[in-house]
């Protein structure tokens, strides 16, 4: 006999356990053919046939899935993912989109200045001016054309 409040819990999972399995008898008939073969089967198979019981457990497990339902289910998801794919696409497009204006924007304004202003040039760290050369603005200018092009399409 077990003792103590182990061998209480112990007694009490094994009789949960037993409660949960689904315990039913199968008839099943044994008899032996022409051939003195014995033969198992659910139906009596002539006179000599022995009924006999067999005990079959079977555990308390959940039914497989519906194949159609798990897929209708997937179907779901994958609208929903291609869904959330094209709003991600357009925000990217949209994103895009206002980069392409911004940069538009300084291109056109650079170019601008370089067309407007007499004389170019660039400071060091130190504030002295470097004056920009007739040749090297007409480089800056056609370079500013094409970021122009490139970025107002």
């Amino acid at each position: 006999m077990l003792r103590g409040t182990t061998g209480l819990s112990v007694a009490m999972c094994g009789l949960m356990l037993l409660a949960s399995l689904d315990v039913s008898a199968a008839r099943f008939y044994k008899s032996i053919d022409e051939n003195g073969k014995v033969v198992f089967s659910d139906r009596p198979a002539g006179a000599s046939a022995e009924q006999i019981e067999i005990q079959v457990f079977t555990p308390d497990v959940p039914a497989p899935p519906v194949p159609g339902a798990k897929r209708a289910d997937n179907d779901i998801n994958k609208d929903a993912k291609k869904a959330d794919d094209v709003e991600s696409a357009q925000k990217d497009v949209k994103a895009l989109q206002a980069t392409r204006a911004e940069n538009c924007k300084k291109a056109k304004a650079r170019l601008n200045k370089l067309q407007t202003v007499s004389r170019l040039y660039s400071e060091d760290d130190k504030g002295v001016r470097t004056y920009v050369s007739d040749e090297d603005r007409v480089k800056q200018i056609a370079e500013a054309r094409t970021s122009v092009s490139d970025w107002c399409k």
